[in-house]
């Protein structure tokens, strides 16, 4: 039989395990919202941020993306919303999707870009 005391032990372990795992879940949401923050902060300032949704946005996976002003809607209308509701939902991601690739191909030869670049580097680490 086990001893009363060991088992409090375990309860105590497992409730501090669980503790911890939801305390890293919300210092990676919350470092991946803040990051989608300054993304968006530097599209802005960059002049790519659009006010109106295009209408292509509807149907994104039948639209292939061939130029600077698409892939920036593509950013804006479809993979940032997406990435924040991957975070609030606290489901799994099946596949994770590197945007950085992408962004070089589009922006690479603008300077003014950088920044954004970065930005975009530093989103695609946190998971």
């Amino acid at each position: 039989m086990a001893e009363p005391f060991s088992f409090y032990l375990i309860a105590g372990e497992m409730i501090q395990n669980r503790f911890t795992a939801e305390s890293n879940y919300m210092t990676e949401a919350l470092l991946i919202a803040e990051k989608i923050k300054e993304v968006r902060d530097e599209m802005r300032s960059t002049g790519l941020w659009k006010k109106e949704v295009p209408a292509w946005v509807k149907e994104f996976e039948k639209r292939m993306i061939t130029n600077r002003e698409d892939f920036s809607e593509w950013l804006q209308f479809v993979y940032l919303p997406n990435r924040v509701q991957e975070t609030e939902s606290r489901q799994p991601v099946l596949e994770k999707i590197y945007i950085v690739p992408q962004a070089v191909k589009f922006f690479g030869n603008d300077i003014k870009k950088g920044k954004l670049l970065q930005l975009l580097i530093e989103l695609d680490s946190l998971s």
